[in-house]
């Protein structure tokens, strides 16, 4: 018997049936409804210019910039091009005539000093250590705000000449610096005036060793001295500090029995590109620079020496870091577009590691990263990276710079010098 329905039954179906068509209808698009409601909201986003300062070319950073436009077709991003040596200055003139960029790069040792133009983002210390290495937070994550995020992190490591340790029978690159030393000497050579032809390390001297503050104050770091207090005073004029400084010393003191590089032989950089030097300690960005001096240069890097019998390794960072300026219009869409760049689950990131020749400062990416013949061992010293509280991290390297002359000139005993540096530093 055919089932009927009551009158009342008769309209519910009725109703609903018009509810199910109209419905179809916003759908097509054909009657107002979801479809054109959000062509209307996405044509109704203001639209937004970002302008962002960095130091690589304009290709590092286009993949990004062209994902997140596609992503966000309301923001435009204007990418400009610094020179770095003047970066700072131009940066600080800028922001004052309140001209200055969005997104902007700081040194990972700027926040005291500039923390003023800058806008942070919230996110928890936990978070933020599990996606990035410890060094990350250590610097940039101040007062509970994080003021920057860095695309990498680089470090100082060991580069070698590989046809000299063959030719002296040295199997391993050293470990320790007991054995560095030990290699040194046997590596280096002198003609019968006593005059240096080949260095075994570029060690020892400021003017023709670029990167001769860090590697002090690296060692002063793994013979466990600090570098300055919790307040950012001086703390290194101490026996430990004089024991790191004397032994780099050392390597340039031709009274020494370690001497092996001169204070007026050519920049250690080239020379090791010549082949004439057959280790010295540098950051990734040496890479290029030797390969350009010399493509058929054969070397390699490894990981910096430690302090025998040491636990915990030490190594010392060198770092920029994204960040966005106080005077921006629209800081949380240019903290946005950070958090896109350094994002590990798109191509963004890969993408500008890949085209820069960088050591990653994302944890997810070290693993791979560890395989890499040249940049492995960047990538994994990163996790061990340290550096130290700076107030003034420009007059600083200037003080601990020329403290080191002064000693090399014989104008200052070694303790004389830590103390007055110490004393300038606390000033």
């Amino acid at each position: 018997m055919p089932q009927t329905f009551t009158k009342s039954q008769k309209i519910i179906f009725l109703v609903i049936g018009i509810i199910v068509f109209l419905f179809i209808l916003m759908i097509l698009g054909i009657l107002p409804g979801l479809k054109s409601t959000s062509k209307k909201s996405a044509s109704q986003l203001p639209k937004i210019t970002l302008e962002f300062w960095g130091f690589d070319d304009e290709e590092a950073f286009k993949s990004a910039i062209d994902s997140y436009t596609a992503s966000y077709p309301n923001v435009s991003i204007n990418y400009h091009q610094i020179n770095q040596d003047n970066y700072e200055n131009q940066l600080i003139d800028s922001l004052a005539s309140q001209k200055g960029p969005d997104i902007l790069m700081i040194k990972h040792n700027w926040v005291y000093k500039h923390g003023n133009k800058l806008y942070p983002t919230d996110i928890s210390l936990r978070d933020l250590k599990l996606s990035f290495v410890d060094v990350v937070a250590d610097d940039l994550y101040v007062n509970n705000k994080l003021w920057g995020l860095p695309l990498w992190v680089d470090t100082l490591a060991l580069y070698y000449n590989k046809d000299l340790f063959n030719s002296a029978g040295i199997v391993q690159p050293p470990q320790t610096w007991d054995e560095f030393l030990k290699d040194a000497q046997l590596l280096t050579k002198k003609n019968q005036s006593g005059e240096i032809i080949q260095s075994g390390a570029a060690f020892g001297a400021v003017k023709n060793i670029t990167n001769a503050v860090d590697i002090i104050l690296l060692l002063m770091m793994q013979n466990n001295q600090e570098i300055v207090d919790k307040n950012g005073r001086g703390a290194f004029d101490t026996d430990k500090g004089s024991d790191a400084l004397n032994f780099y010393l050392s390597f340039s003191n031709p009274a020494s029995p370690n001497y092996c590089w001169g204070n007026s032989l050519a920049d250690a950089l080239e020379l090791f590109g010549q082949g004439k030097v057959a280790m010295m300690i540098d950051y990734s960005s040496a890479i290029k620079k030797i390969e350009q001096l010399n493509p058929y240069l054969n070397y390699a890097i490894a990981f910096l020496p430690q302090v025998k019998d040491s636990t915990i390794k030490k190594n010392y960072a060198d770092y920029w870091a994204l960040a966005v300026s106080a005077i921006s219009k629209h800081p949380k869409d240019a903290w946005n577009f950070i958090h896109f760049l350094v994002d590990n689950q798109n191509n963004s990131l890969i993408n500008y590691l890949n085209y820069t020749s960088r050591p990653t400062a994302n944890r997810v990416f070290i693993q791979t990263c560890k395989t890499d013949e040249k940049l492995g061992v960047f990538c994994e010293q990163a996790l061990t990276a340290k550096t130290w509280l700076q107030l003034n991290p420009e007059k600083n390297y200037q003080i601990l710079k020329n403290m080191l002359e002064s000693i090399i000139s014989g104008q200052s005993s070694v303790s004389t010098a830590l103390n007055q540096a110490a004393q300038l530093i606390n000033q």
